[in-house]
């Protein structure tokens, strides 16, 4: 028998409930959007190499099943989430929740979409399930998600497990015992470094974040048992990963909608360096007159990004190069998935002007802010500061956005499918006379590199 633990309870709660709970249109809408964003990216990374060896592999290895694999064939729910969290999040250009530091999407729609379709949930289960991931995933990991980055943990591969878990145990009907044993089996998973960021490694965390969670949920099912002690603030799952204890893990009170917090990309680079590149679109200098440009950044953007050599190796590593995307930017480029491609090419002009930028680490600067402070070649200094950058919540995108993202990276995939792919997913489980879901999959399983 599980010992109920306070925060493990009200998690497994939140999740057994989640089929009676009354969702806000506002909310509903959130977790579609999330879903344009994580059809965008998986789509537009379609022909990635770390998308394409992980497909490769689950043809090979992976279990059979009837849920979609994108650009390859059927998998069990397992497999695909595997399959399709990884793609998700090779271009580094999904959602994140900040105040978890997770990129929550990428494993928590992976799950949902691969367990809906073996379960043959409908639509208003699916999204339900989907929002219920997301909010466990994000209650879970906030306040603690940048201290684990700080110290060297990828959250996306913590909480995106909570996240992936919480999905499947919601369209698998677990009851609270039950939910509760899935989420503990996801957290004893736990793990993904941020010394893997800039490799394969990291796109990898989510798909295994996502599998893991969906492995843990059906575990739970059979009735497998775990300790959801580790769930507690001060239990296991914190004393492992922050060991200093300079951080803690909150209470989940569910007391606000944490989706409605989220946070989409504009740019295919590290989220980190996104104000830092807003403030270069918006200085937008003859780069010829650029004589130095020092960029005030948070701490944590100038740990994970901040000391490169402005010459990235790889396309994965120059979206992790705080100095190679603010060049970029000042040059003018959109920092779009073309701006990032393999068989990778240094441009010269774009290191150049790298090679005058100095990042700087300013704790009174926030994660989505950053000033820049160009000097020019006349002695004169320009400052252009972000106070929030685009796609946080402070700054949201909306839908007429988010077509902006999703047209540019799947129309090269379906043409004037496009548009009826996005349709379907803005109005998913919007009415229940019209169902949009089976269109979506077809869709999705038709698809071809």
């Amino acid at each position: 028998m599980t010992q109920a633990t306070p925060n493990a309870a009200r998690l497994g709660t939140f999740i057994a409930s989640s089929g009676t709970r009354d969702y806000p249109e506002t909310v509903l809408d959130a977790g579609r959007l999330c879903l344009a964003d994580w059809l965008a990216v998986t789509i537009g990374a379609g022909a990635e190499d770390a998308g394409r060896i992980v497909r490769d592999v689950v043809a090979r290895t992976g279990a059979p099943g009837n849920a979609t694999v994108l650009f390859g064939k059927t998998a069990s729910a397992g497999s695909a989430a595997l399959a399709n969290g990884t793609l998700a999040h090779c271009l580094d250009f999904d959602d994140t929740h900040v105040a978890s530091n997770t990129h929550t999407s990428a494993p928590v729609w992976a799950a949902a979409l691969a367990v809906a379709e073996t379960q043959d949930a409908t639509e208003a289960q699916m999204l339900r399930s989907f929002i219920t991931g997301f909010e466990v995933a994000a209650h879970s990991g906030s306040g603690v998600g940048q201290a684990l980055t700080a110290r060297g943990w990828h959250a996306t591969g913590t909480f995106g497990r909570l996240g992936a878990a919480a999905a499947t145990a919601s369209l698998l009907g677990l009851n609270q015992p039950r939910a509760l044993n899935a989420l503990a089996l996801g957290a004893t998973q736990a793990g993904g470094l941020t010394g893997s960021f800039g490799t394969m490694a990291k796109p990898f965390h989510a798909g295994k974040a996502a599998s893991d969670g969906v492995l843990a949920a059906e575990l739970a099912a059979a009735g497998f048992v775990a300790a959801p002690a580790v769930l507690e603030p001060g239990g296991g799952l914190e004393r492992a990963l922050v060991q200093d204890g300079g951080a803690h893990l909150t209470p989940a009170l569910f007391g606000e909608w944490q989706i409605l917090a989220n946070s989409f990309k504009p740019y295919a680079a590290c989220h980190l360096v996104h104000p830092a590149v807003d403030a270069a679109r918006s200085a937008h200098p003859p780069v010829a007159s650029i004589r130095r440009v020092r960029a005030h950044v948070s701490p944590l953007a100038m740990q994970i990004t901040g000391h490169t050599d402005a010459r990235p190796a790889t396309s994965l590593a120059a979206k992790f190069d705080m100095r190679y995307c603010v060049a970029l930017a000042l040059h003018g480029r959109p920092l779009a998935a073309g701006d990032f491609l393999e068989p990778w090419r240094i441009e010269d002009a774009i290191a150049a002007t790298a090679a005058l930028i100095e990042p700087q680490a300013d704790s009174a600067i926030g994660f989505a802010a950053a000033r820049l402070d160009v000097e020019h070649d006349d002695g004169r200094i320009s400052t252009h500061e972000i106070a929030t950058a685009k796609g946080h919540p402070g700054n949201p995108v909306s839908w007429d956005d988010m077509w902006a993202k999703f047209s540019g990276l799947v129309s090269p995939r379906l043409g004037r499918e496009t548009e009826t792919l996005f349709t379907n997913v803005r109005y998913l489980a919007r009415d229940s006379r019209r169902s949009t879901l089976p269109a979506i999959r077809q869709t999705l399983s038709a698809l071809k590199l």
